[in-house]
């Protein structure tokens, strides 16, 4: 028989009891894969102080992600410009907001298509 025992500080044991020394020597190997698996899976109890002790962040979205997370979702949004194809990008002027393209045309100068952003019903800004 093989029983597991999974501790909250990260202890985590495996017991194996048989009848016949026969019995034992098959149940080890099985209960050294389980316990591995374990380990894998839960850590170890110093992995798990290391982790208590020295914690990677406050348990938040780090910001550079989020600024990445929020830049793919107004490229997935964004209109296309007519002369690039490229993703446009969502700009706040003196007027309000409105897309504009960010590539260079061949000259050196930037693009100068732009689009209107109109508010929508729903008070979401869209497309015009």
């Amino acid at each position: 028989m093989i029983e597991l025992y999974l501790s909250s500080d990260g202890k985590h044991t495996v017991h194996v009891t048989a009848d016949t020394p026969e019995q034992l020597t098959a149940l080890v190997p099985v209960a050294k894969v389980l316990y591995r698996e374990v380990l894998t899976e839960f850590g170890t109890k110093a992995q798990l102080w290391e982790e208590a002790n020295h914690p990677q962040s406050n348990g938040h979205t780090p910001l550079e992600k989020r600024i990445d997370t929020v830049a793919q979702a107004l490229d997935a949004v964004a209109p296309r410009c007519p002369t690039h194809q490229a993703a446009m990008a969502y700009r706040q002027g003196r007027y309000g907001p409105f897309w504009s393209c960010r590539m260079k045309e061949p000259d050196g100068k930037w693009c100068t298509a732009t689009q209107e952003v109109v508010k929508a019903k729903n008070g979401q800004s869209a497309v015009a």
